[in-house]
This record gives structure tokens, sequence and C-alpha cells, in this order.
């Protein structure tokens, strides 16, 4: 049913290059039950991305009911998903164009906070919500439970 062979996935930006999966390999029948389960960062989510063909793997092959779907141009994509994937998402609502910094600080500024004490506060919550030194990442550059956190910390 699911077969994945040395995938990876590899999310580059003109600063940052960050690898996400570095040659997994698994199989899933039919009729097997898998949990994925590992710490924040581990690449969980962007698995469950290719898996439910929102995102292409950087290289490796993943099939689907023995057909390879995993470099499926988009318009492809949308018909394996709409007749065999169902996914519930999870949703932060961060904002793509902002990074972590400028995500958690921008509520404080609708707020008229001065930007030294905007700074204060930011800095206190992200090291508190152990996230600091994804201050500079954008929310495409984090895992699922690092977003998480990042929408906690601007909650």
């Amino acid at each position: 049913m699911i077969k994945i062979e040395n995938l990876c996935k590899t999310f580059r930006t003109t600063e940052v290059e960050t690898i996400a999966l570095n040659n997994v390999n698994l199989e899933v029948n039919e009729k097997e039950f898998v949990a994925i389960m590992g710490p924040s960062g581990c690449g969980k989510s962007t698995l469950l991305n290719i898996l439910g063909l929102l995102d292409n793997p950087t290289s490796g092959n993943y099939y689907l009911d023995n057909k390879e779907v995993g470099h499926l141009k988009e318009k492809d994509r949308t018909n394996v998903r709409k007749g065999s994937i169902g996914f519930v998402f999870q949703s932060f609502n961060l904002i793509d164009e902002l990074n972590v910094f400028e995500n958690v600080e921008l509520p404080l500024t609708y707020l008229n906070i001065p930007a030294e004490e905007r700074k204060k506060r930011v800095t206190e919550i992200l090291s508190r919500m152990n996230i600091s030194h994804r201050a500079k990442h954008y929310p495409q550059q984090l895992s699922g439970g690092q977003q998480q956190r990042v929408a906690i910390a601007r909650a």
C-alpha cells in the first residue's frame, strides 16, 4: 500500500539548509496501522506532508498502491489525493512571510508596545518555549511541533 525508499527532504533558503528527512525507508501494508512518533523537529510532519502528497521529496521514491507518486506534478497529486488519501490538517495560522521572531512580535506591534520592550518580550518567550534557535527561520522551515510552539508563544 505505502512504500518509501531512501526518502530525503531538504529545505533550502539563501541562508539555511535544513535536512528534514534523510534516507527514510518504510513499508505499510494493507490493513496495517502505523503511528509516527518522535521528538519535535525530527521530520514527522514533513513525512506526513509527503505521504499526503502535499509536498514532493527532494529524492527517493514513494509508492502508493505500487505506483510511484513521490514526484508527480501538482495536478496529478491532486487527482491521487482526491481518490486515495484523507488528510487532517494541523494549522497554526503563522504568517509564511514572517520569521519566527516577527510572527511572535506581530501582536505586540498592534498593541503599540515600544520596539525595545517587544524585543525583550519576544526573546523571553522564545527562550521559555525552547525555540530561540529558530528565531530567524520561517514557518515552512519548522516542524509541526516547532510551529505549534511559535503559535503558543505568539498567543
